[in-house]
């Protein structure tokens, strides 16, 4: 009776890996059948890869696993702050993977099929930079002799050069000149605090800010923020100053269809800020 049930026993998984076995050969077979009707045809590879019978879903995996090495991020031309000299920007690339899976699995036998690519172009170009140049805003004022705030304004003024907005951008003064420490070079010079003249860390950088806020009105530019001094100043007619301090700002929008480049220079004892686009500014007629 024993040796009958281990017999029962022995027979039952015997059938069962037999079973097993067919039920593999069925899908084995089945899976070689799906592969014929709808998998890469005979010979076909990808960028000279092997990719006999794969199906659509494998094709589209190795292709994006594939394209991670072709990806180029697009770059923009921009203009060197200090030189003024125009860089080219740089054209992008991805791969268009439907299409390329696409292709693949409509591709003749023993045809080798590449990654279908495109190309991104950035906003920014060498062409754009180059044609804006007509002024739509311009100011200047007079700077005094005392060396630690004239630093403080080559410092500000070289730090709003060739600043690059685009239409609808906002630019800030505090963010665009960045921290006002010792270590990046900042002195401390006169600067205007609750109607009292005191030393403080950038002294000069009002002046900047206020030619600046001068240009953007002549410009017809949205102002967004902007404070006034405690007291007048004397580089700027009454009610046409600029305060910037660590919680005040002087921010305008770039409410035109078109980019704006802040040019911004010092020489001869002039502060002297220039707003240029590639749209010339409507002149009125009478």
């Amino acid at each position: 009776m024993k040796r009958f049930g281990v017999y029962i026993k022995l027979s039952t998984i015997l059938f069962l890996i037999g079973l097993i076995i067919l039920l593999y050969g069925v899908y084995d077979v089945g899976n070689r059948i799906e592969r014929h009707l709808y998998g890469v045809k005979l010979g076909v590879t990808l960028e000279h890869k092997e990719i006999e019978g794969f199906l659509p879903g494998e094709v589209e995996k190795l292709v994006q696993e594939m394209a991670r090495d072709k990806i180029i991020t697009p770059k923009n031309a921009y203009i060197d702050r200090e030189t003024g000299e125009i860089f080219p920007e740089v054209i992008g690339q991805e791969v268009d993977v439907a299409k390329t899976v696409n292709k693949v699995m409509k591709a003749r036998e023993n045809y080798n099929i590449n990654l279908i690519t495109v190309e991104l172009y950035p906003e920014v170009t060498e062409e754009l930079l180059s044609s804006i140049h007509d002024i739509i805003g311009s100011y200047f004022t007079w700077h005094g002799s005392g060396s630690s705030r004239v630093t403080n304004i080559r410092m500000g003024t070289y730090y709003i050069n060739n600043t690059l907005l685009h239409p609808g951008e906002i630019f800030s003064f505090n963010k665009t000149v960045g921290p006002v420490t010792v270590e990046r070079g900042f002195k401390f010079a006169p600067v205007i605090s609750s109607g009292s003249i005191i030393l403080g860390l950038g002294g000069g950088l009002c002046q900047v800010s206020s030619t600046l806020y001068n240009a953007v009105l002549e410009a017809e530019l949205q102002v967004v923020e902007r404070y006034p001094h405690s007291k007048p100043v004397g580089y700027v007619p009454p009610g046409r100053d600029a305060t910037v301090s660590y919680h005040l700002d002087f921010k305008f929008l770039n409410s035109t269809d078109s980019f704006i480049l802040i040019k911004g220079s010092i020489w001869g004892g002039r502060v002297q800020i220039d707003l240029l686009s590639n749209q010339v500014k409507d002149e009125e007629t009478f």
